[in-house]
């Protein structure tokens, strides 16, 4: 911790040190007034700083990327919610459960690790291990055999 050096003042120091403050702040204020400067914000005793201006090429940056980002939204067609939903929707294969459920009968009684069956699947790992660790524990058949290992034991 680090000492602060206000807290070992006397208090006769303390009150002349913020005297000193209040009158260095008035004299700024003044030089302000004088010189057409806006006065400086202050919080805390402590002069804030000002907020820098963007540069130019930052500025042109920026306005193409809104312009490319505009370009290839307004290229699109819009199509109905719909259309959009049907887009959405499901892929026609086998669901999740049924095409994990054949990959281990196919392979036997060795069994397959997690990371091959996504693989195999095409699922990300984290998919298929989230699957094994909530909803092959209601499948009695599916047995772990070890860790991140399971087979299909019939």
């Amino acid at each position: 911790m680090q000492n602060n050096i206000l807290s070992t003042m006397s208090v006769k120091n303390l009150k002349r040190a913020v005297t000193i403050r209040e009158r260095i702040d008035g004299l700024q204020r003044e030089l302000d007034q004088i010189t057409g400067a806006q006065a400086t914000p202050v919080k805390n005793g402590v002069p804030l700083r000002k907020k820098g201006k963007m540069s130019a090429a930052a500025r042109a940056r920026i306005s193409a990327g809104m312009k490319a980002r505009w370009a290839k939204r307004s290229g699109k067609q819009r199509v109905s919610t719909l259309a959009a939903a049907e887009a959405n929707a499901r892929t026609t294969g086998a669901p999740l459960k049924e095409r994990i459920v054949q990959t281990l009968k196919a392979v036997g009684k060795s069994g397959m690790t997690v990371k091959d069956v996504a693989a195999k699947l095409g699922k990300s790992y984290g998919n298929i291990s989230v699957w094994f660790h909530t909803t092959a524990k209601g499948i009695k058949e599916i047995k772990k055999i070890e860790p991140g290992r399971f087979t299909w034991a019939s």
